[in-house]
């Protein structure tokens, strides 16, 4: 049979739309269907992007937000204690008067009269005696205090010749519920001196002891003492320096300076010392911010002269806060040329630390120090500050 011309080219028409058919149905269709379904997969995962995105945004937003409280909690709460006991309430009221005129003849203290849940309130009822000023300097010291003591009632009878006497009633105020946001300040108190800390009882035992190995030990006449280890450290003979003791401030003839009228300070003894019997205490309010404010104790009747050279000069300061005052001394040389000396830049420690710096070797023998600073500068310096100094020493160089 034979096939015409235009029979071929309807045949091989017929073979294209066949390939093109079984080419769309089983190739082009099926992506067409893969690809429409990877579009509404991506769609979703479009929409819980956005979803994500918008949780991290509010998450942030919450996040911002409580730092916000909880510095505004910090700073509502800045004036608080975190806790407070009848212990530690008794040695800042004494601590404020050691060294003073001023005597705390009696105390006593109220039970919790707090209203409120989650706070703490105690009455301290104080008797004292003495002068004017010294009643002053101790209220004063009071209200320097880093946690506010209210000073509630005071009352005061004139004895004439023997001074004032009389009581006042201050209130402590503690918030344990916020403690989290309160800055822990140094207790007095602590657990080794505070016994109702660690023990039930005084007569509880310590943990380790071996009451049957007591009673044994007890029966014996022979009294056995420890072996303890011989100390064989070496003496490093050369950075050794020997120190010299030139000042102990026991007399306590030394007197508050500041570099301008508005600062208010002053200057006391203390019973918390290095050695000796007591320290130098010196008080100070800054009043306000300012580019520079400087308080000074200043050495009064018994000038402290260096007559020969010195390497080194200390002086041990006892910190009850840290700050960013800077301490240091001025010296005052034969030839009337003025040295400060910086002991610390800023106070990064509490209690007590020594310190030391190098003596210039320009300086001409004899020399006088003059007296011992406490500086802030800037706008952000602390405005108020108590620290006590012991032990003015100096380092000889070693022949």
């Amino acid at each position: 049979m034979r096939i015409s011309q235009r029979d071929k080219y309807l045949i091989i028409l017929l073979g294209f739309v066949l390939v093109f058919a079984l080419y769309y149905f089983l190739l082009m269709q099926p992506q067409e269907k893969k690809i429409d379904s990877l579009e509404v997969d991506y769609s979703n995962w479009v929409s819980q992007k956005a979803d994500v995105d918008m949780k991290i945004v509010s998450e942030r937003a919450l996040e911002s937000n409580i730092q916000d409280l909880t510095a505004v909690l910090s700073q509502s709460t800045s004036n608080y204690y975190d806790q407070i006991s009848q212990e530690e309430m008794l040695a800042t009221l004494s601590g404020y008067a050691e060294g003073s005129p001023l005597s705390l003849t009696d105390m006593t203290f109220t039970s919790n009269m707090s209203q409120s849940a989650g706070a703490v309130q105690y009455d301290a009822t104080v008797g004292f005696s003495g002068d004017y000023n010294a009643l002053l300097s101790y209220i004063r010291n009071i209200r320097n205090n880093d946690k506010q003591i209210i000073v509630k009632e005071i009352s005061i009878t004139n004895a004439l010749n023997e001074g004032l006497n009389g009581k006042m009633t201050l209130e402590f105020n503690a918030l344990p519920e916020a403690a989290e946001f309160i800055a822990n300040s140094e207790k007095l108190v602590t657990a080794q001196l505070n016994t109702r800390d660690v023990l039930s009882g005084p007569f509880v035992p310590f943990e380790s002891f071996d009451i049957a190995q007591a009673q044994e030990q007890e029966s014996t006449d022979a009294i056995v003492f420890p072996e303890y280890p011989t100390d064989t450290t070496e003496i490093d003979y050369e950075n050794y320096r020997p120190k010299t003791q030139i000042h102990g401030f026991e007399d306590g003839d030394n007197f508050f300076v500041a570099n301008t009228t508005d600062i208010s300070g002053s200057v006391t003894r203390s019973k918390t010392k290095i050695a000796g019997g007591y320290s130098a205490q010196i008080d100070f309010d800054f009043s306000t911010g300012r580019e520079y404010s400087e308080a000074s104790l200043v050495f009064d009747k018994t000038p402290i002269m260096l007559t020969k050279q010195v390497e080194y000069l200390g002086l041990w300061v006892y910190a009850y806060e840290a700050s960013n005052h800077a301490i240091g001394v001025v010296l005052l040389d034969s030839k009337g040329k003025e040295y400060k000396l910086e002991l610390a830049s800023d106070v990064n420690w509490t209690q007590w630390q020594e310190l030391e710096v190098q003596m210039p070797v320009e300086i001409t023998y004899p020399c006088m120090v003059q007296r011992i600073y406490v500086e802030g500068v800037g706008y952000d310096q602390k405005l108020t500050g108590k620290y006590l100094f012991d032990q003015l020493e100096v380092s000889y160089p070693v022949q």
